[in-house]
């Protein structure tokens, strides 16, 4: 996941660090996002496997000023280790994700100053510390801006993302390695997803009806 940091904003902030924060969607939330996301697949399709490699991104209507987005993840694409270039990364701004199917082991890292750190913010190096949870379908997080993480998914995995809307989001960079997750996946095989997760949203609605 190849991020570009907005450097004239970034130059002034320091990386920070909280737990992650995180409850159960209310189902009449969930059941909300999950329409969303099911009107923008039979409407769009597929979002394209060459932007990032190891996600899709379909953009979403703003709201409440925030940028908002839908994001595919599937184990099988690639590693999602986090040793690779492109993976953890911050935002400048505070996000919210809500799991609509699937699962991932979210990480958050606690970034200390160390000249032996093998993480570059700013030119300084830095030793990180990770911190796993492991988040499943209707599981809602929260994340203060300027905290690095990165996921792994577990499953077939459909996220609804929202973030503030500031410009600032960048890489945690290790200069000793350029080396890029191979991506394995084709269009093709993102493409023949489709009838699957439209399969599952359904399922998931169905359920959702049956508990309200």
């Amino acid at each position: 996941m190849m991020y570009g940091a907005s450097l004239e904003n970034a130059m002034e902030r320091a990386l920070a660090f909280h737990p992650l924060r995180e409850h159960q969607a209310e189902p009449e939330r969930l059941a909300a996002l999950i329409q969303e996301a099911k009107a923008v697949l039979l409407d769009r399709g597929m979002a394209s496997m060459e932007e990032y490699g190891d996600m899709l991104k379909w953009g979403l209507v703003r709201r409440d000023g925030k940028m908002r987005s839908m994001h595919v993840y599937h184990p099988d694409w690639c590693s999602f280790s986090d040793t690779f270039r492109g993976t953890i990364h911050y935002h400048g701004g505070a996000i919210r994700g809500t799991l609509l199917l699937g699962g991932f082991e979210h990480s958050i890292y606690e970034a200390k100053p160390d000249p032996d750190g093998d993480r570059f913010h700013l030119g300084q190096p830095y030793k990180l510390t990770k911190h796993t949870r492991l988040q499943g379908a209707g599981t809602t997080y929260d994340l203060p801006a300027m905290v690095p993480h990165w996921l792994k998914p577990t499953s077939l995995t459909l996220t609804s993302f929202e973030e503030e809307d500031n410009g600032e989001m960048g890489d945690l960079v290790n200069p000793a390695s350029d080396a890029i997750d191979d991506h394995k996946w084709t269009q093709e095989m993102a493409d023949a997803l489709l009838p699957v997760l439209l399969r599952l949203l359904d399922e998931k609605l169905a359920a959702l009806m049956v508990l309200a």
